[in-house]
């Protein structure tokens, strides 16, 4: 699989047919991710459906100076014109070149349960683009589960139906690795150790998915040298935008360490958090051992463990909590609320 063609941004042409049914794609800005899917499935004469995160976003890209199209037509002639007609308040059609029936429908993640009658059966393609929310973004409810219910009801039993399953394309820049969708899929830690091992390709078959994340590209080292980078310099921005780095990780706390030196102290959701036998010390693991009190992961069995434990939070911002592996510690801030 080629991930970047000649011109220097990402290759769909090798992507596409490649790539398993679900396939996640974070890269740097600019490198023409949303462009080239867009044109992939204009060429190939494909029906697709473009989500967003939010009503808000969906309302933005309608407007016809932020259409995403109008960049394609431009390059590309009328071929790429796309007129985005509203069918309601949440949900547009996406008519190209002036055809009488859409090609494309375009909607929010936050309102497909609330669609009734909704029908897009015959779409060949999901393409959920800035899947990622930004830092300032407003978190969704179960936004994980919402994405999987999503394809539920597009979908639509079609592989029952003995057709082919929906591909879903999730694409985004680098803003946070735990996002929403990669916890609810529980591969943070695979794709944690693709990156910290150079690696760009990660395919698990028995799951039918594909994750690329791009490393720096050509159209990347270009920009480096344009005038909002010189102002950026080297910082997060630059990190997320140049380099497809994910800043919010801080691995320091991770590593292995030997449960006999350590008692059971609490399980709480998936884990094990077990405390030194002589140290001011924490270790979090998903290996149960001992017959610790146990809490749920349900609102109110957290919201008890915070209060019986809320030391635990304070031994983390000193860093005296340690973590068998980066998930766990992400689903830990998530736990004691950090």
């Amino acid at each position: 699989m080629n991930l970047i063609n000649r011109d220097g941004y990402v290759d769909f042409e090798s992507i596409y047919p490649s790539s398993s049914v679900y396939t996640f794609i974070t890269g740097a800005r600019g490198t023409g991710k949303t462009y080239g899917i867009l044109k992939y499935v204009i060429d190939h004469g494909l029906q697709f459906i473009l989500l967003r995160r939010t009503q808000k976003q969906i309302k933005m890209i309608k407007k016809p100076a932020l259409n995403p199209f109008i960049s394609l037509e431009n390059d590309g002639g009328e071929k790429y014109h796309a007129d985005i007609k509203g069918w309601g308040e949440d949900i547009s059609g996406i008519y190209l070149n002036g055809e009488k029936n859409p090609s494309g429908i375009m909607l929010p993640l936050t309102t497909i349960s609330s669609l009734r009658g909704f029908d897009a059966s015959q779409s060949d393609v999901l393409i959920y683009d800035e899947f990622i929310p930004e830092a300032h973004e407003k978190a969704i409810a179960n936004e994980g589960g919402a994405f999987l219910n999503a394809i539920e009801t597009i979908a639509r039993n079609r592989e029952l139906k003995g057709r082919k399953p929906l591909k879903v394309f999730c694409l985004a820049n680098s803003n946070r690795l735990a996002n929403p969708i990669y916890v609810e899929l529980k591969i943070v830690n695979k794709v944690y150790k693709m990156i910290r091992d150079g690696k760009e390709i990660l395919t698990d078959a028995s799951r039918d998915l594909t994750v690329i994340h791009l490393k720096e590209t050509p159209i990347s080292r270009k920009k480096a040298d344009t005038s909002l980078y010189r102002l950026a310099g080297e910082g997060s921005f630059a990190d997320m935008a140049l380099e497809n780095r994910f800043n919010e990780v801080d691995d320091s706390q991770i590593r292995h360490m030997r449960l006999q030196e350590f008692r059971p102290l609490v399980a709480v959701g998936e884990l094990v958090i077990y405390r030194h036998k002589s140290k001011l010390m924490y270790y979090v693991t998903d290996h149960l051992s001992g017959h610790p009190p146990v809490y749920q992961a349900s609102e109110i069995e957290l919201s008890r463990f915070r209060n019986d434990f809320y030391t635990l939070k304070l031994s983390h911002l000193n860093r005296h909590v340690f973590f068998e592996d980066y998930m766990l510690q992400i689903l830990f801030e998530q736990y004691v609320k950090l």
